[in-house]
């Protein structure tokens, strides 16, 4: 005897089987993945380094009743100031106006009870940088015979840090490595493949000290400002995550 399905059905089996099977592939694909086990280790690598760069910060800050006074006089003295560090033959493309500021002198008055103003405080500070580190001193002095009486800052610097960054991440990456092989081999272990690595690099000047204020008025010319460049520390730190494995 022939027998004869239909579509209506076979529809209804085909259902009916999916809806047998689908519970164990929900069940199955909910079962997370577990990571494999890793040791996570950050370590640094660092490098003294000769400067080979210095980087001097100088200008003038001026006061008067008037802001456009104030202003005139700054400019008088920083044009005096710019010629005697160009005199130096630092090229004008290593010359630029870092700062430049007006803000009103404020105090308050306790017989009027409200703050009154009292004159204008104009600020230009100008930055230089030279390749040549005993014209840090010169530049300065410079500044300070010619009417300049902030001295912001002065940094020494390296211009090609690529070698010394190459070394610090090497050792920074080495001495993760070691550190991790040794963590493993304590939890009865040993250290496969690297899974992760994240970078982080730097450059730490030595510290120097310096002089914020200095009076021009005061200013001995005989005696140059001595300076020391010292070393500078570029310095570079990892992150590292590494696939443990269990002997």
């Amino acid at each position: 005897m022939r027998r004869i399905w239909s579509k209506r059905s076979m529809v209804s089996m085909t259902a009916a089987g999916f809806a047998m099977v689908s519970p164990r592939l929900v069940v199955a694909q909910a079962q997370p993945v577990q990571p494999p086990p890793a040791i996570m280790v950050s370590a640094r690598g660092e490098v003294q380094v000769t400067p080979d760069r210095a980087r001097v910060q100088v200008g003038v800050e001026t006061q008067s009743k008037t802001a456009a006074a104030a202003a005139q006089e700054n400019n008088k003295k920083q044009s005096a100031i710019l010629s005697a560090i160009r005199a130096l033959g630092i090229p004008a493309a290593q010359i630029q106006t870092l700062n430049y500021s007006v803000s009103p002198v404020q105090r308050y008055d306790e017989k009027e009870r409200r703050v009154v103003i009292d004159g204008y405080r104009v600020s230009n500070i100008v930055q230089v940088e030279t390749d040549k580190l005993e014209q840090a001193g010169q530049i300065i002095d410079a500044g300070l015979t010619n009417g300049a009486n902030r001295v912001a800052g002065l940094d020494f610097l390296v211009k090609d840090r690529t070698k010394a960054q190459e070394t610090a991440l090497a050792q920074a990456v080495a001495t993760a490595k070691k550190q991790a092989e040794v963590a493993a081999q304590a939890a009865g272990g040993r250290v496969a493949e690297l899974l992760e690595l994240s970078i982080n690099e730097y450059e730490r000047p030595e510290p120097r000290p310096m002089m914020a204020m200095a009076k021009a008025e005061g200013f001995d010319a005989s005696m140059p400002t001595p300076v020391a460049e010292g070393t500078t520390t570029v310095s570079v730190s990892v992150m590292t995550r590494w696939r443990f494995e269990k002997r």
